[in-house]
Formats: C-alpha cells, structure tokens, sequence
C-alpha cells in the first residue's frame, strides 16, 4: 500500500507542476547595446522669424508740404536686400511737374533715407511700414533739416496698390 501512495503523490505532483506551468525556466533573452560610431548630434528647436514685408511695390501717396498743402504721388520701390529706391512723379499747383526718387536702407520695419527732386530740392525720410505691409506712415524734412526728422510734422503716408 505505501507503493501506492507513493506512486499516487508523484503523479498528483507531476499533475500540479503540469498544471501550474512551471517547466524548466528558459534562460533569460539579454541584449546588448550597438555602440554608435557618430558624435553625439545636439538638436535645438527650429526657430522661425517672421518676414518682414517687402518695400518692394506700387504705393498711393501722401505728402505735407512746408506751405501746408498736400501732394498725392504714386512712388514705385524697388528693394534689393536692405537697400531700398523709388520713384515718383507729382504736379504741383502753379509751378508744373516734378520727379523725385528715393534711395534707403530698410532696418525691419523701418525705412530710412533720402529724396531729390528735379527741382534740385532734396531731403530726408524715415517711413514705418504697418505690420500687414500694406502701408507705411513716415515724416520728412528738407536737406537742411536732417535733425529735425524725429520732430517734423511733415508727414509722408502711402497705401500698397500693387505688389
């Protein structure tokens, strides 16, 4: 009878061992890393800055003269880089017609420069262009008045008509 239980306990373990899943453990999978041959790449985030609109265009625009009346020219600029040039054409109340071109350095938003006129008038200029690009307000004195820029009251505004 002991034959039996012995006989009865080692299949009763083979069945549990069986049934617990337990077998012979299989080694476990390592892996080793691949060295790299490169230098380590350093990544910085791509950083965008936003254009500046071009000068470059077709502009309607509007000017107060020193005897307080106004002047409507259409000027075309030109940019190549940072240099900017222009010209333009106006006929002034009882004296006839006049052309004029500017010549500037744009830094941004801002153009900053000369004009002469046919009339062998000439001066100063500093324009703002507005955030869309689509027009630009400025101020300008004569020659002889270059500090005066910052405070002239003699404004030069202008609306892009074409590109």
């Amino acid at each position: 009878m002991q034959k039996f239980y012995v006989i009865l306990l080692a299949g009763l373990l083979s069945v549990m061992l069986i049934a617990s899943g337990c077998t012979s453990p299989s080694p476990a999978v390592t892996t080793t890393p691949v060295p790299t041959t490169g230098a380590p790449v350093a990544t910085t985030p791509m950083v965008t800055t936003p254009a500046v609109p071009s000068w470059a265009g077709t502009w309607n625009t509007t000017w107060l003269n020193t005897d307080g009346n106004l002047t409507v020219s259409v000027v075309t600029m030109t940019a190549a880089g940072q240099e900017v040039s222009g010209n333009y054409s106006y006929t002034y109340p009882d004296e006839g017609p006049f052309t004029g071109h500017l010549n500037g350095t744009a830094k941004g938003q801002t153009l900053a420069g000369m004009y002469s006129e046919s009339d062998d008038d000439a001066g100063y200029i500093i324009f703002e262009l507005s955030g869309d690009g689509n027009s630009f307000s400025g101020r300008w004195v004569h020659a002889e008045d270059q500090t005066e820029l910052e405070n002239s009251t003699l404004f030069w505004n202008g609306v892009r008509i074409a590109p």
